[in-house]
């Protein structure tokens, strides 16, 4: 499951008053656990080849009402042996603030050559 986090609160809260903010353009893969809505980073980032913070595709979806959700995406190739077990959204290709992050229920368990295909949706809605 994938939860927002309070910085990209911040930023879309920039954004509804034409402040200066941020889109959201990178998906990171980690090898940590245990992150929520407090925390700004990864436990631990991969950095592993082909495994490192990557740009995305960004788009929006329709949840419940047209176009109430942001959706990143991006296939990963693997240059190494890793075990990937979470994911976040950032809006830099390194630091900057990160909209979401998600453990996966399953861990991707991945050599070289392999691909991990990753989407992170956040439906903008009231609670």
């Amino acid at each position: 499951m994938v939860v927002p986090c309070q910085a990209g609160f911040v930023e879309l809260a920039k954004l509804g008053a034409g402040e200066t903010a941020v889109a959201w353009t990178h998906i990171a893969l980690g090898t940590g656990t245990g992150q929520g809505a407090a925390s700004t980073t990864l436990a631990t980032e991969s950095a592993a080849s082909g495994l490192a913070r990557a740009a995305a595709t960004v788009t929006t979806e329709t949840t419940t009402v047209t176009d109430d959700t942001i959706q990143l995406t991006h296939t990963f190739t693997a240059g190494a042996t890793a075990t990937i077990t979470e994911a976040g959204a950032f809006n830099a290709a390194s630091g900057g603030d990160m909209l979401m992050v998600g453990d996966f229920t399953t861990s991707a368990s991945v050599v070289s050559g392999d691909t991990l295909a990753v989407t992170l949706s956040c439906q903008i809605k009231s609670a």
